[in-house]
């Protein structure tokens, strides 16, 4: 099924490729899917909602990323955390800095020092990096004391 964003008394809301309604007109914006999921803002706030417009994480949050490997991350309150596809969280607005999942770790920051958990939202490698970069193949590059 195709779907289009459309637009309608400054409201947006999506219809499928017949017209017909899918999403109704109270969002201020929908952004494209990702693993089934779309981010949305209403006043100012996101959530995310399925292609049956079923709200499945509610507008509360000040920011949001696309799910990748199933979790995505968000931000409320200047923290970030991570949701599942079923609006679930898995890790709570706790972290100053987050990335995507890749092969099932993330690196998350508390303070200046990045950390990585796993999908569980459990603390698999100490805080105790100046910078890390995605994991590719097991392994993930990492800087420590200007090293």
């Amino acid at each position: 099924m195709i779907l289009f964003t459309v637009e309608k008394n400054w409201k947006k809301g999506i219809i499928n490729q017949t017209g017909k309604e899918i999403i109704p007109y109270i969002y201020d914006h929908v952004y494209s899917f990702s693993e089934g999921l779309a981010q949305v803002i209403k006043d100012g706030k996101y959530g995310y909602i399925d292609k049956t417009g079923k709200e499945i994480a509610p507008c509360i949050y000040d920011s949001a990323q696309d799910f990748y490997e199933g979790l995505a991350y968000v931000k409320k309150d200047y923290k970030y955390g991570y949701i599942d596809k079923t609006g679930g969280e898995i890790a709570p607005c706790i972290y100053d800095s987050a990335q995507d999942f890749y092969e099932g770790l993330a690196w998350v920051a508390k303070g200046s020092r990045y950390g990585c958990i796993d999908k569980t939202g459990k603390e698999i490698i100490p805080f105790i990096y100046d910078a890390a970069c995605e994991f590719c193949e097991g392994l993930a590059q990492v800087k420590k004391d200007g090293k």
